[in-house]
């Protein structure tokens, strides 16, 4: 079996850099627009990423559930970009049209900046089906160039209209939406994905295939930002601008996490299900020990810096990220098993267990926030995690008849990851006084 490593160090770069230049970002935007001015940009983002994670029919996991089908990948590849320009344009149109119906009962931005924030939708449609077929074509060094290029345009953009004085809620949503662009053109340059004449039939059955799982795919999109919308509803924009800043700090936790799952996407696709059930265990033990350690590292450091770099007014952000950090942690780790479960091909896998866990969210962010604010919104979202990660434990050891325990790291693992991180930090000499 080749070795991961090289890949996993390169998207474990692209990864930071792409964390790095959005924490900067976030700094630049805090200290430009008060809490209050950063949820209304947020609110306009959201019904544009709103749009896309209810529009796009699951056709990323129908091309991942179909991607065993060797004679179908050319034509899978071919198809993404088209397909989520098309259906991105359609999603769009109808997110623009349900916030003018509903605008005053939802305290939605200016009609004129959710236009703005749409015109992002094709693009970021593309880029989403585009992004998972080069993944599944083990081509994840161009899937990172692609990150990293989004973030590192989208932070200049940012930091060239600071420096001009022209940063405003208009100009951060402008800088959002180009960074899809860039990201579709480096995805397409680096052909990590193929723009050519699409099988409309395969299309057809790819969005059909799609849309028997787009219930719970939508269901885990609403259960990760449902309680923005009800946050923005019953306590304004300021708890809106203090809790996304924490989400998006809280997700740095995921770094490792996630680039670790992407690297290793197509060897769970490579062996019959017995074997893949094993390799989703393996990696499920390792994916626990890097959460831990991420989740850790991340709530100290939130806690010592929130205050200088982003100002008192957000200050109330580290008790935030606190409580959101382990259900971020748990969702995480477990996503080989998600990908395990959805290798199955039956749908109510996928959907029970994301709409089960949206009710939860929503039932106790509607009890939650009108007392705790921001910080109930985060208490809800880890308790449906968790939720999330139990289903899928339940459904793996039914499915794969391993004990729940293979899913622990045993305490030699432990201590050897212990020893190499120990090992990588004294190589690194930071410990050293000059």
């Amino acid at each position: 079996m080749a070795d991961r490593r090289p890949q996993f160090v390169w998207m474990l770069v692209a990864r930071a850099g792409t964390l790095v230049t959005g924490v900067l970002a976030s700094v630049v935007v805090a200290r430009a627009l008060t809490p209050e001015e950063r949820g209304t940009y947020y609110m306009a983002v959201s019904v544009a990423t709103t749009a896309m994670a209810v529009g796009h029919l699951s056709v990323e996991q129908a091309q991942t559930s179909m991607w065993t089908e060797k004679r179908r990948r050319s034509s899978l590849d071919r198809n993404s970009v088209p397909l989520g320009l098309l259906i991105g344009t359609a999603a769009a149109v109808v997110a623009t049209g349900l916030c003018l119906v509903f605008q005053e009962h939802g305290h939605f931005p200016d009609i004129r900046l959710l236009v703005l924030a749409c015109t992002g939708v094709p693009m970021g449609m593309a880029v989403l089906y585009g992004t998972n077929i080069t993944l599944l074509r083990d081509r994840a060094g161009v899937a990172g160039w692609s990150m990293l290029g989004s973030a590192v345009v989208q932070c200049l953009c940012l930091v060239a209209f600071g420096v001009t004085g022209h940063l405003t809620v208009r100009t951060v949503v402008i800088a959002w939406v180009v960074s899809f662009a860039v990201s579709l053109i480096v995805l397409i340059a680096a052909r990590g994905v193929t723009v050519g004449r699409p099988d409309l039939r395969l299309a057809g059955t790819t969005c059909a295939k799609g849309l028997r799982l787009h219930a719970g795919s939508a269901a885990s999109y609403l259960l990760m930002r449902s309680d923005v919308f009800l946050l923005n509803a019953l306590a304004g924009s300021r708890d809106v601008g203090i809790y996304t800043l924490a989400v998006t700090l809280a997700e740095l936790s995921r770094l490792a996490v996630d680039v670790f799952a992407q690297v290793t996407l197509s060897r769970q696709f490579n062996d019959d299900v017995d074997d893949s059930a094993l390799v989703a265990a393996r990696m499920v033990r390792f994916t626990v020990l890097l959460g831990v350690a991420s989740a850790l590292t991340t709530v100290a450091g939130v806690s010592a810096l929130i205050t200088p770099l982003y100002g008192r007014p957000y200050a109330d952000t580290a008790t935030v990220v606190a409580w959101l950090v382990p259900g971020v942690l748990l969702l995480s780790a477990a996503r080989p098993l998600s990908t395990f479960l959805l290798r199955q091909r039956s749908s109510h896998l996928v959907v029970l267990p994301s709409l089960t866990a949206l009710v939860v969210n929503v039932a106790l962010n509607a009890a939650l926030i009108p007392v705790c604010g921001a910080v109930g919104c985060a208490i809800a979202s880890t308790v449906a995690y968790s939720a999330v990660v139990a289903f899928q434990m339940t459904y793996f050891r039914r499915i794969s008849g391993l004990g729940l325990r293979c899913l622990l790291p045993t305490s030699a693992e432990a201590t050897r990851f212990t020893t190499e991180v120990k090992r990588r930090y004294r190589e690194l000499h930071i410990s050293r006084v000059p």
